[in-house]
């Protein structure tokens, strides 16, 4: 999904404001990553030194180019020699782009950070992805090991997002299933957004969220989708709600949540809701194309230790080391939601076998 219509990135909003979401009990946590990950985990010299010696790293991804900042940043701290670069593209984009350059043998991407879980699976299937496992990614678990050599440097919850000039936290569903039952009132009727499912997106979170909820989520998109407005990207969803054109978003991606400070923070507010806050892993892996390739893999290894992870909660990016504290985590989520609600995307092969059949019930709930 592109973002260049989402302006920089300012503080994050403190995780005592989310709302409406159960209270975590004393279920242990089953998806903390309990590990002592230490910064550069144990990555080997000489790859360092190659990678030095290559000099220069190109990255493509999504995330606009203000969320990228602080990583880019502690990474270009870490490892001065290394000269990096980064362009912000839509997703899709980012995969075509790549594929573009390496066939005509021009520069492309060393490295690709993207939400795109299809598309990534695309290029291993093609071997345009480094068959490489970063030290840092031994310890991690199987939910943060996305497909070979494709890492999460991120699982970010999506919510649902509030214009409370229009709707008082008073009168706010607590659940996705109890906002499909109230939006049919004339408050809300026309009035709700959500992310075209038919986009990459769009449907891989609704794919994640129908994959735990079965045939009762379909009900329950059923009913939105008599409802529901679509947009294809994250700017237009938050801009529109800010201006009071919309009255709720779901589903709405959590790189929006930055940009609730300041005069946004009075008119906007975010929920999780424990039936509907599928995590969208971001991941990072290493091309087979670009110029860099040694460049290329200390850079996914430092995104998913500590020193990566610590840098992208500055971003607004979710960490999920359980040592890395931020205002929204996948240790903090999982308190407030429980164990058993925590619902994280998959990058199997059913996310592409499932696609046409997927799509085409979700535009026929949506009247596409």
């Amino acid at each position: 999904m592109k973002r260049r219509a989402i302006v920089a990135v300012a503080a994050l909003c403190g995780f005592a404001s989310l709302t409406g979401c159960s209270t975590g009990s004393d279920t242990p946590n089953a998806y903390a990553v309990k590990t002592d990950i230490p910064t550069a985990a144990a990555m080997d010299p000489a790859i360092i030194d190659a990678a030095s010696k290559e000099g220069s790293l190109l990255v493509y991804g999504e995330a606009n180019e203000a969320s990228m900042k602080p990583v880019l940043t502690a990474f270009q701290n870490q490892y001065p020699d290394i000269k990096t670069s980064y362009i912000s593209l839509g997703g899709t984009e980012s995969f075509q782009r790549y594929l573009n350059e390496k066939a005509t043998g021009g520069k492309t991407a060393d490295v690709i950070v993207s939400l795109q879980g299809a598309n990534f699976l695309d290029l291993v299937k093609r071997g345009d992805i480094q068959d490489f496992t970063p030290p840092a990614a031994a310890p991690l678990p199987d939910f943060a090991k996305l497909a070979p050599g494709v890492f999460a440097m991120e699982l970010n919850p999506v919510m649902a997002l509030i214009n409370t000039t229009l709707l008082p936290e008073s009168e706010q569903p607590d659940s996705l299933e109890a906002l499909a039952k109230l939006s049919s009132d004339p408050k809300l009727t026309g009035k709700i957004v959500t992310y075209d499912g038919t986009t990459e997106f769009g449907y891989t979170v609704n794919h994640a969220y129908i994959a735990k909820a079965g045939e009762a989520g379909w009900k329950v998109l059923e009913q939105l989708g008599q409802n529901t407005k679509v947009e294809a990207s994250a700017g237009p969803m938050y801009n529109k709600l800010l201006q009071g054109e919309y009255t709720m978003s779901y589903f709405q991606s959590g790189a929006t949540r930055p940009l609730i400070t300041g005069a946004a923070a009075k008119v906007l507010n975010y929920k999780f809701f424990a039936d509907g806050t599928p995590f969208m892993p971001r991941g990072a892996g290493a091309t087979t194309g670009g110029k860099s390739p040694n460049a290329a893999k200390v850079f996914v290894n430092f995104l998913i230790d500590k020193a990566g992870q610590t840098a992208g909660c500055a971003g607004g990016f979710a960490p999920y080391l359980d040592g890395v504290d931020c205002p929204v985590n996948l240790a903090k989520v999982t308190a407030q939601l429980g164990a058993e609600n925590i619902n994280i995307a998959k990058w199997d092969q059913a996310l592409v076998t499932d696609a046409p059949a997927f799509k085409n019930r979700w535009k026929e709930a949506f009247g596409r």
